[in-house]
């Protein structure tokens, strides 16, 4: 038998493709579901305030390191707006707590800021880039003079779409109190879809490239695993097929592939029990058949032919040749003697046949007979002495026939069973049990009980009741037997 080797179009590579093609999208829809969710929270935060919040406490700090007119210190502005910035998107204590780490995955540069005098000229802008232009309002807008008014943050008109766009505008106040400047940021964050599916970035060629050797790995290990066991399961069909059914698959694993092979060794050896019981049936018939033949033809002749050697000797009366036709007469009496002979030997009996089968035959024309549900599960039986059998035989006989008069069970079950020193014959119902003083007295108890105990070191239990019907036990020494 050659073993079954991996091939493409095979297990190995149905796995694989398979785990490759499930995994990617539900890595996608996973990352997809996870980062919505934190885009949403990130979203909620900032319309919560968090960015009103942010600027306000940038502008404080703003006002620290806010530069003297006379002085030349306007270009520090944009190195402190670029650090102010980078701050924000912090993990931990960046615009949103916890969530601000979902910046950079958004998109490159999410925050802008830009740094206005009190006339509301620019000093800094960051980014400098010019793909993004900050819109920051201009000089004669009245958003300026709200500011100065309430004297805190003011939240400008935003928007939706394509990207959602958050603008405040906050005031930097001197130590007198007055407005020495604005701080005005802008946030913009793409929508996540376009993320996902146009903007991918370098984790998604290592997360692929992932997805396909952990593919390839894991069917290389269950598809080698599998086909090792199913290489077992083909060794013992080949065997099997051939008509050897001594060879066993015998995976004791728990798994379903482990039940089937234990199905398939117990179809094997019921199998082997049949065949060998067809077999020998098939002998018996033939021998019927030669039995049958040789009982209508040669014994009939011989007979005839004897007949007619009496009638002839009748006739011959002291004829000469009357010494030949006696010594002709003795050996065709002796030919119908051996045929006789002959036929006995080979008239079958079913006690040729083995327990096992015997037992079987007999309980499912009970069951036939009776209409009954009946469960077998018969083991092969070593070689018994004929009394045996007929005593188990016999056993079985009474316990269906009581199962049938007085138990009112709608099922029964039949169980033998061997091991190394005993044999074991069960027979359960699920009627309403027994009556133990009407069954003391009863003979067909009796008699079993008795036959039971005519067996080597045989035993008799009984045991039943209104829950769980009937179960008669038979057991009895085999060892020298098996």
């Amino acid at each position: 038998m050659k073993p079954l080797r991996p091939q493409f179009r095979g297990l190995i590579f149905k796995l694989a493709l398979f785990y490759v093609l499930l995994s990617l999208p539900c890595l996608v829809l996973v990352e997809s579901a996870i980062l919505i969710f934190e885009y949403e929270d990130l979203v909620t935060g900032v319309d919560a305030g968090s960015l009103a919040r942010a600027a306000e406490r940038g502008a404080e700090e703003l006002a620290l390191a806010w530069p003297q007119p006379t002085a030349d210190q306007t270009k520090g502005l944009g190195y402190w707006a670029e650090a102010w910035i980078l701050r924000l998107q912090r993990p931990r204590g960046g615009l949103v707590e916890g969530e601000s780490y979902i910046l950079a995955e958004l998109v490159g540069t999410p925050l802008g800021a830009a740094v206005l005098d009190a006339d509301h000229h620019v000093l800094a802008r960051v980014p400098a880039a010019a793909d993004w232009k900050l819109e920051i309002p201009p000089a004669d807008a009245a958003d300026y003079s709200a500011v100065r008014a309430r004297g805190s943050v003011l939240m400008l008109a935003g928007s939706e779409s394509p990207q959602k766009i958050r603008r405040v505008l906050a005031p930097v106040r001197a130590q007198d109190g007055s407005v020495q400047g604005f701080l005005f940021v802008e946030l913009r964050l793409p929508v996540p879809w376009h993320r996902l599916l146009l903007d991918l970035s370098l984790e998604w060629p290592i997360v692929l490239g992932f997805l396909i050797v952990f593919g390839i790995a894991s069917s290389l290990f269950l598809a080698t695993w599998v086909t090792r066991r199913l290489n077992r399961v083909a060794h013992a069909a080949t065997a099997w097929s051939n008509g050897d059914f001594s060879e066993s698959i015998d995976d004791r694993s728990s798994d379903e592939l482990g039940r089937l092979s234990a199905l398939l060794d117990r179809m094997a050896l019921e199998l082997k029990a049949l065949m060998r019981s067809r077999a020998q049936l098939a002998t018996l018939a033939e021998r019927q058949r030669l039995a049958r033949d040789l009982h209508d033809t040669v014994k009939q002749q011989a007979f005839a032919l004897n007949l007619q050697l009496a009638t002839l000797r009748r006739q011959l009366g002291e004829h000469p040749a009357l010494e030949r036709v006696d010594q002709a007469q003795r050996l065709g009496q002796q030919i119908q003697r051996e045929l006789v002979q002959i036929l006995e030997e080979l008239r079958a009996s079913d006690t040729e046949l083995p327990f096992a089968q015997r037992l079987r035959t007999r309980v499912q024309q009970w069951a036939q007979g009776s209409g009954m549900p009946l469960d077998i599960d018969l083991a092969d039986a070593p070689a018994l002495p004929a009394a045996d059998q007929e005593h188990l035989l016999r056993i079985t006989d009474e316990a269906l026939a009581n199962v049938l008069r007085h138990s009112g069970a709608t099922r029964v079950s039949l169980v033998l069973r061997h091991d190394a020193t005993r044999l074991m014959l069960t027979i359960t119902d699920n009627g309403r049990g027994y009556n133990r003083n009407a069954t003391l007295t009863g003979m067909g108890i009796a008699n079993m009980r008795e036959r039971a105990l005519s067996l080597p070191d045989g035993q008799f239990d009984l045991d039943g009741d209104s829950a769980q019907g009937t179960r008669i036990k038979v057991s009895f020494s085999v060892a020298a037997r098996v």
